[in-house]
């Protein structure tokens, strides 16, 4: 059998299989359609509970469940602190992940890794690696602060600046500019009729501190009126890029001043829209990147920064706030994946590696702007949704091929998987829809209880016992392990049940359904993975249809066009082709089945197993040592055969 000598897994983050197998049907992922053809896929994926990025793709990473790799939500809870949400941070710094991952265990015996835009892996914990990003969902997405601590709520932070969008119209988060006469302009430059306004790009949610350049901006006049916008660092110097409506500008580089000296970075900007008169005008301007924090080692960011595409920011915010249509949106999920696909495919080529982990965000922000679209009976929404769902898959495919075509089919094994799927939500266009919300459940029983303060509603410590706290979790307000604590430990048991009595009794006052399917002790949650201090006092899951794509819902959920359900598709030398897998396979399983074709070292706290059906041979292993052992005997033979022909000499 042919030896497998390197592993590559990609994965896709809330991806829907019901949608991937019809976009291979209609030839819209000629890549994944080889894929499964060539390989296994898994019908029966199933991700740990909560349904939640950071955990899952660590789960994914070590083998381990969340109760023992210690990341158990997005956010995990502050020691010390009331269960509140602002007194939680989001987990994705791997100084808080208490188990090893598969490249550092591996990265023992000598192997080297390759891991690219991996959430809760930064930053690195072995140096036989290189690494890009892993702070957060995205390159230049970040999660933490400079010094590296996590940081709370939902804040980003970007390399250099978040995208800004300049515009004549009053839209949300968007900078308004007003033109006047251009005036002090070389005369070749600017005519007499053309506008200009000065622009402060820079600076916005960045790492760091970095001031903000300031740019000229030129609506040059033609036959039909304004026709053109360009962008100057001055009123002297050729311009850095001239757009007409609709079209996307070359890569620009620039200098920025930041608290850690001078930065180059790198930008791109789309003209949106321009009217004849000047009147209309929306300049959106990505994200500036930079290739030197995040990379590991840092001199692998020069390598690099020249590639096609971009790593962009790509968030649904683009088109929840008005600044684009889906054009715009589908055309940034290709500048990030082009440039993910070129970057892997450059290192695979050119670096040492035996395992290389990589992670793509685009169909979960899709489907948190989308579902609310695909999943109703209005044909013109669905139109427009269907083509971003397409359109994203389509980009992601040709990501994994130029990935694919980096590496040598016949000695490397190839896992294509997610952290969890995504579903809509049931009535969420109808007038009577209600988001689903554990706390009024809570406060009806008096288990949880509300103050004014500033004009807001705010738990109120003093009077709460039970507290709904990140996506899946109860705590009890316990005396002495909060600071506001105040139930007993006498009474501890009789809130759990109060709690649990009432999240089953509940029904929904419009579908009558039962939204809880689970409700645990969180000694009982260990059939979950989910066990240690951090989590909470009772552990609930949802039905799939209420509220929210992904996070509450039981894992085997399935509801309209959406699943709950992972992707494991296998595909290699010694995996079975085009084979439908029956057994479930959870994401644990994922490394000690590595571990296993590769003969690498199992990491640690690893608590998988190995999915033995994908293979052709589920015996092979046991047949190479029956073969070790003959050839062992044939050798230990030849040489006692040799020593009774040796004469003796006296």
């Amino acid at each position: 059998m042919k030896k497998v000598k390197k592993a590559v897994v990609i994965g896709l983050d809330a991806p829907i299989i019901k949608s991937i197998l019809r976009c291979v049907k209609e030839g819209k992922m000629p890549r994944m359609k080889k894929l499964i053809e060539e390989g296994v896929w898994g019908e029966n994926c199933l991700v740990p509970h909560p349904t939640i990025t950071p955990p899952n793709w660590t789960t994914i990473a070590t083998g381990a469940w969340p109760g023992t790799h210690g990341i158990i939500c997005f956010h995990n809870p502050e020691d010390g602190k009331d269960p509140l949400f602002e007194n939680a941070h989001q987990a994705f710094t791997s100084k808080e992940v208490k188990a090893e991952y598969l490249w550092e265990s591996a990265a023992k015996e000598g192997y080297r890794s390759i891991v690219l835009n991996y959430p809760t892996s930064w930053p690195p914990r072995t140096d036989k690696i290189i690494q890009i990003g892993g702070a957060g969902l995205h390159i230049i997405d970040w999660r933490v602060n400079k010094e590296g601590k996590p940081i709370n709520l939902w804040h980003y932070f970007n390399h250099l600046s978040d995208h800004q969008l300049f515009t004549t119209e009053e839209l949300p988060l968007a900078e308004l500019v007003e033109f006047h006469r251009a005036e002090g302009w070389q005369e070749s430059l600017a005519g007499k009729e053309d506008l200009e306004a000065k622009i402060s790009f820079g600076g916005k949610n960045s790492l760091f501190a970095v001031k903000p350049n300031q740019y000229f901006l030129l609506l040059k006049k033609g036959k039909r009126g304004f026709e053109t916008v360009s962008l100057f660092k001055d009123k002297k110097s050729p311009p850095l890029f001239t757009l007409r409506e609709g079209e996307w500008s070359e890569k620009v580089w620039d200098k920025f001043h930041t608290e850690k000296g001078m930065r180059e970075g790198v930008f791109m900007a789309k003209m949106i829209k321009l009217s004849p008169d000047g009147e209309e005008f929306s300049l959106y301007f990505t994200g500036i990147a930079q290739f030197k924090e995040g990379f590991y080692p840092e001199e692998i960011g020069e390598e690099l920064k020249n590639l096609p595409g971009l790593p962009v920011r790509v968030m649904e915010d683009t088109c929840a706030l008005g600044w684009g249509n889906e054009d715009l949106y589908l055309e940034k999920v290709n500048l990030e994946n082009t440039w993910l696909g070129e970057s892997a495919h450059y290192l695979l080529k050119n670096k040492e590696w035996d395992i290389f982990f990589m992670h793509a965000h685009a169909p979960d922000h899709s489907y948190h702007y989308i579902f609310r679209h695909l999943d109703t009976e209005n044909e013109e929404s669905i139109n427009r949704a269907q083509k971003i769902e397409d359109g994203f898959y389509s980009s992601l495919d040709k990501m994994i091929g130029r990935i694919l075509e980096a590496v040598n089919e016949n000695e490397t094994l190839v896992i294509i998987t997610s952290d969890h799927g995504a579903v809509p939500t049931e009535r969420r266009l109808k007038e009577d829809f209600k988001y689903f919300d554990v706390g009024e459940i809570l406060e009806k029983e008096g288990l949880l209880v509300f103050k004014e303060e500033e004009g807001e509603k705010k738990i109120d410590l003093t009077r709460s016992k039970a507290i709904p706290f990140l996506s899946v979790y109860v705590y009890i307000n316990l005396k002495g392990k909060y600071p506001s604590g105040i139930v007993e430990e006498s009474e501890y048991e009789e809130v759990r049940e109060k709690v649990i009595n009432a999240l089953y009794d509940y029904t929904d006052p419009v579908t009558r359904k039962k939204p809880i399917v689970f409700a645990l002790k969180k000694e009982d949650a260990r059939i979950l993975g989910l066990y240690g201090d951090l989590i909470g006092d009772v552990i609930y899951g949802i039905r799939a249809e209420f509220s929210g794509e992904h996070g509450r819902q039981l894992t085997t959920g399935e509801y309209s066009i959406g699943s709950m359900k992972g992707i494991f598709i296998a595909s290699g030398p010694n995996i079975k082709k085009g084979y439908k897998l029956q057994r479930t396979v959870w994401l644990t399983d994922i490394v000690p089945t590595i571990c296993y074709l590769l003969d690498l070292p199992v990491p640690e706290q690893c608590e998988g197993a190995v999915v033995y059906q994908i293979f052709e041979n589920t015996n092979f292993k046991r047949k190479e040592i029956e073969t070790l052992r003959k050839n062992y005997e044939r050798v230990k033979n030849a040489l006692e055969t040799q020593k009774s022909l040796t004469h003796s000499y006296g």
